[in-house]
Formats: structure tokens, sequence, C-alpha cells
């Protein structure tokens, strides 16, 4: 174990998200290291993990009274630092029923990491043990045997865990959940969480079986952010509310509304298998759904549905493949929503991808400005156009090569990988990748489509040069940082 000094400028990680370096910089290199040093960690202290595989003897719990703390990988390739459990499947668990438990800790930041394999939750947040304000960033975590990151609450008298973040992450199984019991992110009765950028990929139960929502809020939580997600096969997307509550635990003793004043936007969800609806607001109050893309092949009666009579809320500029529909004598305002779409409309509807072509003309520049949308999908300004698109994507009908999430990184994830996109680009045009010697690196051959993606998965961090053969729309560098 390596311990340095505050503010060691070599750890650029730590510059890049902005860490702050109040105390001790430990480098972790073992299990054992790794265990040691968050069972003692103190204000301020930031542990670096080097890559490698950690297979976890005990739950790495973060308690008494600290704030300002870190775990991260130090190289910041979140699939290079693997933190294991001991089996979704395995209840002999031992002192390992969790990876991550958050308690008596307020602003722990956890970044640059993959958790996998654990019984119950990878990352558990006690807000009855006086956990607040968690940030996580950059994680993939596969196979929970319960929910992916579970918030829970101190009941109806609090605390609370308030003004989390979920960003930039993978939650995914590699096939299915064990039980019908798990959910991506879970929580329960808390204040202005945002979870944005991530995708929820298999969040299902076995076959036969209904999971809970990849995105779950409830118990009158209050004023949350789902934006920017990607939402790939999952049982059911995204719910503000849940129709069992407010129960016990509801925030402040709310009897009548199990979520308030939240906003779901610019998200894109799509499926092929069997599963529930899209988005559900269950006894909801003043929810905005804004340009969301739902695509679910018929998989579900309807894509979007608002339940109970206390649910009242806005349903604004949606592209959906299927009805919005209230249920339960809930109610909406409904504007703007495009309800049937033509598979000509999108980049590649058959794998997900829902980005919009030019042969999108119903959806492109026929939505009002929403001062609450100001971006898309992609974090593109809206209005492209003379004004806004329907659904989460603005389409670029400017023709300008654009060259998406490039610096900083993370990358864009699509389907597990990581990718950087090239958009609006010609029918036969060629882009090639050369490092920062002149070496020729990646060859895209013939492009047949106004968008390519490059897997960078496995390209080292530096500064690389790309062309465009064929066309006279640009060059230009990218940085990339693992």
């Amino acid at each position: 174990m390596k311990i340095l000094a505050t503010g060691f400028v070599l750890l650029i990680g730590l510059l890049l998200f902005n860490i702050p370096l109040y105390g001790d910089v430990i480098i972790v290199s073992t299990v054992t290291e790794l265990q040691d040093s968050v069972g003692n960690i103190t204000s301020g202290d930031t542990i670096m993990i080097e890559d490698g595989i950690y297979e976890l003897t005990n739950t790495l719990v973060f308690d008494g009274g600290i704030q300002d703390v870190a775990l991260i990988g130090n190289s910041g390739n979140r699939d290079s630092v693997i933190i294991k459990g001991k089996g979704m499947d395995n209840p002999n668990y031992g002192n390992v029923p969790h990876i991550i438990m958050l308690r008596n800790v307020s602003n722990a930041y956890i970044a640059n990491l993959t958790l996998e394999d654990v019984y119950y939750h990878p990352i558990i947040i006690q807000a009855e043990q006086n956990a607040f304000s968690p940030h996580m960033n950059n994680l993939h975590i596969i196979d929970a045997g319960e929910q992916f990151v579970k918030v829970t609450s101190g009941g109806s008298a609090g605390p609370y865990c308030d003004y989390g973040i979920l960003e930039n992450s993978c939650l995914e199984y590699t096939d299915r959940a064990r039980s019908w019991y798990t959910n991506g992110i879970d929580c329960l009765a808390v204040l202005g969480w945002i979870v944005r950028d991530n995708e929820f990929i298999r969040i299902r139960a076995p076959v036969g079986q209904l999971a809970g929502a990849a995105i779950l809020f409830w118990q009158n939580s209050l004023e949350t952010i789902v934006e920017r997600n990607k939402l790939v096969e999952c049982d059911m997307g995204i719910s503000f509310g849940n129709p069992s509550g407010p129960g016990p635990n509801a925030r402040n003793g709310e009897t009548v509304y199990d979520h308030q004043e939240g906003i779901i936007r610019n998200n894109f969800i799509f499926r092929n298998g069997d599963g529930d609806v899209g988005i559900t607001l269950n006894k909801a109050n003043n929810f905005k759904v804004y340009n969301n893309t739902v695509v679910l092949n018929g998989t579900f009666y309807w894509n979007i549905e608002y339940r109970f009579i206390p649910s009242t809320g806005d349903i604004y500029y949606n592209l959906v493949d299927g009805d919005i529909i209230s249920r339960d004598r809930g109610s909406a305002d409904s504007i703007g929503n495009i309800t049937s779409v033509d598979s000509s409309w999108f980049v590649d509807i058959v794998n997900g991808d829902l980005h919009l072509t030019e042969a999108a003309t119903p959806v492109i520049d026929q939505a009002d400005y929403v001062s609450e949308v100001p971006d898309d999908i992609d974090e593109d300004i809206r209005p492209i156009g003379i004004s806004s698109d329907i659904g989460a994507d603005e389409y670029n009908s400017g023709g300008v090569l654009e060259v998406r999430h490039v610096y900083p990184n993370p990358c864009r994830v699509y389907m597990g990988e990581r990718f950087i996109t090239f958009r609006n680009i010609s029918s036969g045009d060629v882009i090639k990748v050369y490092d920062i010697s002149g070496k020729l690196i990646h060859n895209s051959g013939n492009i047949t489509s106004n968008a390519y993606r490059w897997s960078v998965g496995n390209v080292s961090s530096g500064v690389y040069f790309y062309k465009i053969a064929g066309s006279d729309k640009a060059s230009g560098k990218i940085v990339i940082i693992r």
C-alpha cells in the first residue's frame, strides 16, 4: 500500500474528475490493502485502486461519520479494476452480502470501477445510518442478486439520502436476474437525485417472471431528474412512484403521493423481448415526461402510462411506437406526442440505435421549444433546425460533421461497448484515424449510412487525428484518456 501526499499531481484521474484532495491519497493493489484502506479511511481521503481483479472477503463498508472520501480506479478505465462478490446465485456469501456499503458517510465519490456478481446489492446506501449525497460515476455493474444500486430510508421521519448522482455507468445482467426482485437503481424517499448518461441493459427477471423498473424512485421521492439514459431489453423502464406506495417509509409521512416534482427527459428505451411498460407514473404529482423515445416493438400493450387519481403532470413530445394511456383515472396534459413510428426514421431500429435519420420528417422540427429540455440525448443543443424535434434525439439537418463525446471521457457506451460516434457523414466516406506518430490505427472502410461508431474499448490513452476521405467535411483531433 502506498500513501501519497495531498495534491500529488501525477494522478491525472483526480484532476479529470475534480476530486478534492483534503487528506491522503492511498494507492492499493491487493484485496487486503483495499479492504484495510476502506476500513481505516478518514475524511478527505482518496483510495486509488490499481488495475486488477479483487475478490472480496469482506464488504467494503464506509462508516464512522466521515465525509468527502473517494474510491476510484487509478487508470480511469472502469473495466480494468474488477471488484467481485461471491456470486449472485450463491447464498453462501459469508462476509460479502454486498460489494460497497455506505453508512454514516457524506459526499462519497465512487468511480472508474467494475463491480460484479454479488448475492444482494453491489452498492447499498443506507440513509437510516446517515449516508448522504453519494456520487457514482463511470461504473460497470454486472449481475446483482437484487437491486444494483439500493438507497434505503430512515422511515417517514428520516433521515433521507438526498442529492445523489449516478452517471456515465452501465448496469447489466449477463442474461437475467435470479428472481423478479431486482431493479437497476431503487431509491426510497430521496430528494434531488440525478440519474444521467447511463445504460441499463437486460434488467429482467427469469423467463415467465417480471422484474421491477430499471429506474425506480418512490416513497414520496422528490425532484428527481432522469435524463439521457439508454435502457435496452429491460422488463420495465422508468418508474416515478410504485403502485404499492406510499407506505411507512414515505418521506414526511406522505399518504397521497409516491413521487413529486420530477422530470424524465431525453431517454432511449428499447426492447424486442417480453416485458412491461416503458415509462410509468404512479401516484405521481407534477411529473414532466418530455422528449423520450420509447420503442417496445409490440412487446406490451402501451408505452407510457399515468396511474391512479392523484397522478397529474405533463407528457410532451415523446416519440413512441405504442399508446400513452391513463390507468385508474390518472390525469396528464399530453402535447405533441407521436405514437406510431417507421423504422426508416431511425439509424438502426433493429439493434436499438434510435437516433433520427433524415427520413423522420414527421418528427424533425415538429416540437415547440420547452425550456426544461435545452439539449438532447447526446447533449446537442436544441433546436438545431427551425424548431426542436420530437423524441430524445435532435437531428442535425445541417449536415455538419459531429464527433460525439471525444473529450472529456468516458466515451459513450452502447450495448456494453465504448464508442466515438461520427454523425452526418456521407455514404462512401472513409474515416481514417492516426496516432501522434502518423501511424494509421483505424480505417472504417466505405461507410453506408450517415453515422459511424468507432469502438475505442481497446484504444490506449493518447492524442489521435482523424481524416474524412472522400469528402471535404473535416479532419480533427481526438483525445482519449483511460
